[in-house]
C-alpha cells in the first residue's frame, strides 16, 4: 500500500510547485547530455558506444551503461564508462558541498 502512495504526493507537490519546475528539472537534465553528445560526437568525433559509456559515467548511471552493453552486443561502453564515474562523483559530492555554502550565505 506504501508503493501506491507515492502517486498523491508527486502530483500534490507538482501542483504545488507548478509545472515549470518539472519542465525546468527536464531542461537542467537533459541539456548536458545533448551538448556532451553532440560535442563527443562530432567535434571531438568519438566512437559512439565509448562516447554513450561516458555520459552513463558522467551522470552515474549503472543501469544506462548495461543498457548501452546490451544493445550494442559490445563491452567498450565500459572503457567510456570506467573514469567517469569517479569523475562525477567527486564532482557531485563537492558540487553539492558548495552549493550548501552558497546558499547558507
Amino acid at each position: 500500500m506504501a508503493v501506491f502512495g507515492l502517486g498523491p504526493i508527486f502530483l500534490s507537490a507538482l501542483a504545488e510547485a507548478g509545472i515549470g519546475l518539472f519542465f525546468g528539472g527536464v531542461v537542467v537534465t537533459m541539456m548536458p547530455m545533448i551538448v556532451g553528445l553532440y560535442f563527443g560526437r562530432y567535434e571531438l568525433r568519438m566512437n559512439p558506444i565509448l562516447l554513450l559509456g561516458g555520459l552513463a559515467g558522467a551522470q552515474t548511471m549503472t543501469a544506462t551503461m548495461a543498457a548501452v552493453q546490451e544493445r550494442s552486443g559490445s563491452p567498450v561502453a565500459v572503457l567510456g564508462y570506467t573514469p567517469a564515474v569517479p569523475i562525477g562523483h567527486i564532482l557531485l559530492t563537492t558540487r553539492g558541498t558548495v552549493i550548501v555554502g552558497v546558499i547558507a550565505l
